[in-house]
């Protein structure tokens, strides 16, 4: 089975065209962006659900 794919946060930015500094801001204030939860690394690096991100911007929205 393959691990998720899997967007840094300046890839999601660049894909949903929000600034990076949102999904930070988002994440500190509400644990989420969009209702997309991140994978935290150990470093504090965030990792989005590329699938989710891909939703968001067809317009599909998040599960």
């Amino acid at each position: 089975m393959q691990a998720p794919r899997r967007y840094t946060t300046n890839e999601a930015a660049a894909v949903t065209r929000y600034r990076s500094q949102t999904f930070r801001r988002e994440y500190c204030l509400k644990g989420h962006f969009k209702g997309i939860v991140p994978v935290k690394l150990p470093g504090g690096r965030l990792l989005w659900d590329a699938d989710a991100i891909d939703r968001l911007v067809s317009g599909e929205g998040v599960e």
